[in-house]
């Protein structure tokens, strides 16, 4: 250390403060080297891009030295060659001689600045070692799309043992999917149910399905433990498979997953996170409040979805349909007894249309537009047939899904039509079809054909802001048959109808 005696004795006009100041600056700039160096490794992916990143680190810490030194070579010019070769920077300081005691305080003090050094930056190496083991900085939800692929003939595993051959459209898994457990140093992603993004109970009669990475076969699988590829015991059974990687963030992987129909082919799987940091991650049709979007309800319109991306307006709570002449609702209902009915019946965040008229009525029925993952499809049932209570109805609503739920099965006494593939928000604006046949000569879906005059005109139209409530669900119960009337015949009351039972 120099002493201010000696600096004051050469530069008796300078300061020796902010000849301290200067020295203590290159100190604080080797800690902030030191801190970088830190955030390199811990936000770094791979060996080569920590290499790289230091280098470019050391090469920037080191510019003022290399400045320094062309400006004493007189490459920058004569004004920077005279302030670099003052003789302030080629003085040599006399040191004082210290007592025996005092020079050890000084060595113990030097190694005590190492060790906490050392402390202060390997223990947040270890702790975020360890949080990154426990995958606390990967997202706990994850939001997929599987596209549009089908297996027809999927084999399923029955509880009470053998195999059924079923239709499996695997956007019929489409959702949100929660980190529920780590294994090999990530995250097990189990499905969630398709009303609430809530987990399946154990009551459910619903195993969820799973996205995770199988050291096996070194990628990320999605399978479930019910659909098996061949009726053979498989060491790892997948029904989609990511490239090979040892990324051990999901949202990492890119490019085509395998996928398995019959045979492997490849698709493209979609996957984000829900998490949001700001408004904008709502696509500003909410808050973003603690990471989950807090969709709006506003005077005409409201909002659904992880990222409040479907939009509902009050003007289509009620659809028509042209084809068939029937008029479709919206569904709420409370919570809680004898509460409001404030609860919007959706699956796959998309509401779902109850039938208000059209079809004859009887005590027990059920006939409803159901979006199921990527195509809307008309489920009709009668309750009462089945020996199943409303209150039964109602809990299997919570945990419903279209494939264990058998959303694609065909009727052959009763109404099927289905809609085309869609991301849409309502049925409104998309080509529907009846399926007049089922075999294995025709489509995964049966034999198609088309409910509208001209391929995209569709069959709905938007008929007013009428909801359906659980006070009329009652009445319709009761009743033999509904019917609509016009309120009025203007441009503005087109489509506007009047609930009365009969």
């Amino acid at each position: 250390m120099i002493p201010s005696s000696s600096f004051k004795k050469k530069f008796p006009n300078r300061s020796y403060k902010r000849f301290v100041a200067s020295a203590m600056l290159r100190i604080i700039l080797g800690y902030i080297f030191l801190l970088n160096v830190l955030l390199i490794l811990v936000k770094a992916d791979g060996v080569l891009d920590i290499f790289y990143d230091v280098l470019a680190l050391q090469f920037i810490s080191e510019l003022d030295d290399i400045a320094f030194s062309l400006s004493k070579l007189d490459i920058l010019g004569k004004s920077l060659r005279r302030a670099c070769t003052a003789r302030l920077f080629q003085t040599e300081f006399e040191r004082k001689k210290s007592a025996a005691a005092r020079s050890f305080q000084a060595i113990l003090f030097l190694k005590s600045v190492y060790f906490v050094n050392l402390a202060l930056f390997v223990s947040p190496m270890i702790m975020v070692s360890r949080r990154q083991s426990a995958g606390h900085y990967q997202c706990k939800r994850i939001k997929v799309d599987f596209g549009d692929a089908v297996w027809g003939d999927a084999l399923v595993r029955l509880p009470e043992g053998g195999y059924d051959e079923r239709m499996l459209a695997f956007s019929t898994f489409n959702g949100v999917y929660e980190k529920s457990r780590t294994e090999n140093n990530r995250p097990v992603y189990e499905e969630r149910r398709k009303f609430d993004r809530l987990e399946y109970g154990d009551d459910a009669g619903k195993v969820p399905a799973e996205i995770k990475y199988s050291l096996d076969l070194g990628a990320w699988i999605f399978y479930h433990p019910f659909i098996a590829k061949k009726k053979q015991e498989e060491s790892e059974p997948w029904l989609l498979r990511s490239p090979e990687t040892d990324e051990f963030d999901l949202l990492n992987v890119v490019g085509e997953w395998s996928i398995w129909f019959g045979v492997i082919d490849t698709t493209h799987l979609s996957y984000s996170c829900t998490k949001c940091n700001t408004d904008t991650d709502c696509n500003l049709n909410g808050l973003c409040v603690d990471g989950d979007c807090e969709c709006n309800v506003e005077e005409e319109t409201s909002y659904l979805g992880p990222h409040c991306e479907v939009k509902l307006k009050d003007k289509c709570a009620s659809i028509f349909d042209g084809a068939m002449n029937m008029t479709w609702s919206i569904f709420k209902y409370s919570q809680v007894p004898g509460g409001p009915p404030d609860t919007l019946f959706e699956e796959y965040n998309r509401p779902v249309y109850v039938n208000t008229w059209g079809i004859e009525y009887r005590e027990g029925d059920i006939h409803w537009l159901l979006y199921t993952g990527s195509r809307w499809k008309y489920v009709g049932f009668n309750y009462l047939d089945q020996n199943i209570t409303w209150e039964e109805v109602m809990f299997s609503i919570d945990n419903y899904h279209a494939f264990w739920d058998k959303a694609h099965s065909y009727d052959p006494y009763g109404l099927n039509f289905i809609s085309g593939p869609t991301k849409g928000d309502t049925p409104v604006g998309v080509d529907w079809f009846t399926i007049t046949d089922w075999g294995d000569q025709f489509g995964p879906f049966g034999a198609l054909t088309p409910m509208q005059e001209e391929i995209g005109m569709g069959i709905f139209s938007c008929a007013g802001d009428f909801v359906m409530t659980e006070d009329v669900a009652d009445d319709l119960k009761l009743i033999d048959s509904m019917e609509y009337t016009e309120v009025g015949d203007s441009d503005e009351n087109v489509g506007e109808r009047k609930l009365e039972s009969q």
